[in-house]
């Protein structure tokens, strides 16, 4: 039988590399585009 700390570390892999493997949703990517806009702005000199 196989050890449970096994198994477990076994399917967290599996399941991190299946979230790894999914796109990132656009509205994710417009959030951190504006993010870094602000940021941007935020350090410019005034």
């Amino acid at each position: 039988m196989m050890d449970p700390n096994n198994q477990i570390a076994s399917k967290l892999r599996a399941l991190y590399s299946a979230v790894e493997q999914e796109p990132i949703p656009d509205m994710f990517l417009d959030l951190l585009e504006k993010l870094d806009q602000a940021e941007r702005m935020g350090k410019s000199p005034r």
